[in-house]
């Protein structure tokens, strides 16, 4: 793949991100710090009658569920290239599949401290459109905070139609 290309698909990549976010602020008001409760309404959708009895998150048959990792733990060790293949193995086990997504750079900023992460790491999966596929994310994110030692892993959860 020429260079041109690489640069059209990491914008492709960013722009998916960028959009899943989004949907990851409604998500994030239905979560509390520590765990999923399925008892509030998730469903996102302009007819809330017909989505009350429903076992979906989103008005869509799959949702695309993003999950970016650091390279390095909380204290600056390098998580290493194992624990990568352990998640992936562990998606792709339970759903089927899983692609793991090219390095990548990023930069956050927490209480006006930048943080630059080199060579961070991620995954998205496609998955079905269920309250307990949510849930799984939710609490595998968890384990992953505590495998890896994090204190942050970004997920986001996006609906999406995939084309026929």
């Amino acid at each position: 793949m020429d260079r041109q290309s690489k640069v059209i698909v990491l914008a492709l990549v960013v722009s998916l991100i960028i959009t899943a976010a989004f949907f990851t602020a409604y998500i994030a008001s239905n979560l509390n710090s520590e765990q999923f409760d399925s008892s509030k309404d998730l469903a996102i959708s302009d007819d809330a009658d017909d989505m009350a009895n429903s076992n979906k998150v989103f008005d869509s048959p799959q949702i695309k569920v993003d999950i970016l990792v650091p390279s390095k733990r909380n204290d600056g060790t390098a998580i290493e290239n194992q624990k990568f293949d352990e998640i992936r193995t562990e998606i792709a086990a339970r759903f089927g599949g899983v692609t793991l997504l090219p390095h990548f750079n990023g930069t956050s900023i927490r209480n006006e401290t930048r943080y630059d992460g080199i060579n961070n790491s991620g995954f998205y999966v496609v998955v079905p459109n269920t309250i307990e596929n949510l849930e799984w994310f939710v609490n595998y994110k968890q384990t992953l905070k505590d495998r890896l030692q994090q204190d942050r892993i970004f997920m986001t959860f996006s609906p999406i139609m995939i084309a026929p």
